[in-house]
């Protein structure tokens, strides 16, 4: 098959002219949306009701992160400065650091996604590498890989290693920028926790249930769908990793280590378009408002390469029990015991020297 160059510029075609009002709007709606669900977290008697706002209040942290991820791309407004500006507002909910997503999710998961030691986004270890780990670190990969772990790999290996005061050893540097921008979300955090705090002294309400309800609760299943999304995003029993970048180059990750996934009850419908994942990848300054239109396109010029699939729970436990480790040389998955669980699919292209 010939390279996608031909359709880079339908590609490029299909990011709608929304302007400036458009986006600013949706961004609008869906703060509202997320004080909305605040409130009815906060004020209300029942804790069933209670916890069913906790349940909203991820939903709108989950929508308000992929427009900061789409501002982070530069692909939400046109204009640079909006797009900083907006963006870090919306990722406060998430406690996102607007530049270390920029480096961590731009420069080294686009740039080079399912590419051993330059992705960092759920990278299988090898039978050899999960062997030498120490009983804890076994355990954790375990937890991670078994279908109810998606939540702690999120929050533990990317959010608090490289998402949040990050290191130098974690992210490879130490700019200015990326302490300022979390410190930005500590600020934003402390200042909801506070506003959570009186809310829970005028009405005379325990201050421990509100912050559990109102915060930690929807922060937790945050990073629960946020692990997930990426997990079904990047791996499947057909998805290849690779070790060589010549080899990992000539398969076209960016098009073929990807998967366009549809969630059961249309639940992809809420989630901005970032289950046109194909097309993402392809082009990732796409914005939100022509995901579809470009996947589309896709599908349409390349489809024996787009992984496309409906999601149900056979089809997530077959890919949690068969994506355990991976055997780089072979393009296998495999099993902890290092059995082969399946071969992944893999075609070389000429690259261009």
């Amino acid at each position: 098959m010939s390279t996608l160059a031909p359709n880079r510029k339908a590609l490029l075609a299909s990011v709608d002219a929304h302007g400036k009002w458009r986006p600013l709007l949706l961004a609008l709606a869906d703060m509202t949306a997320f004080c909305l669900a605040s409130a009815v977290t906060l004020l209300v008697t029942s804790v069933w009701l209670k916890l069913f706002g906790s349940f909203l209040i991820a939903g709108t942290i989950v929508r308000l992160f992929l427009i900061g991820h789409d501002a982070c791309h530069g692909s939400y407004f046109a204009q640079k400065s909006l797009n900083h500006i907006v963006g870090r507002l919306v990722f406060l909910p998430s406690m996102t650091a607007f530049s270390l997503w920029d480096v961590g999710h731009n420069v080294a998961h686009h740039g080079f996604n399912n590419l051993k030691g330059r992705d960092q986004v759920w990278t299988p270890l090898s039978k050899a590498e999960f062997d030498s780990l120490g009983p804890v670190r076994r355990s954790m990969e375990r937890l991670y890989r078994s279908g109810f772990g998606c939540g702690a790999y999120y929050f533990l290996e990317l959010w608090w290693k490289k998402l949040y005061f990050a290191s130098r050893k974690q992210i490879g540097s130490g700019r200015v920028q990326y302490k300022i921008d979390s410190l930005i979300v500590t600020l934003g955090m402390v200042l909801w926790c506070a506003a959570v705090v009186l809310v829970a002294q005028h009405t005379h309400q325990s201050v421990w249930l509100l912050l559990a309800l109102a915060v930690v609760v929807p922060f937790l299943l945050w990073n629960c769908i946020m692990g997930f999304v990426v997990f079904v995003h990047h791996t499947h029993p057909t998805i290849a990793w690779f070790q060589n970048r010549h080899d990992w180059q000539a398969a076209r990750a960016y098009l073929t280590s990807t998967a366009n996934v549809r969630l059961p009850f249309g639940l992809d419908w809420l989630m901005h378009g970032i289950m046109e994942h194909n097309a993402h990848h392809v082009n990732p300054r796409i914005g939100m408002f022509g995901l579809r239109r470009a996947q589309r396109l896709l599908k349409e010029s390349h489809f024996s390469e787009v992984l496309s699939y409906r999601l149900n729970w056979r089809l997530y436990t077959e890919c949690v029990s068969r994506c355990k480790l991976y055997d780089y040389a072979n393009h296998r998955w495999l099993d902890w015991r290092g059995d082969v669980t399946a071969q992944a699919t893999v075609h070389l292209h000429p690259v261009a020297p």
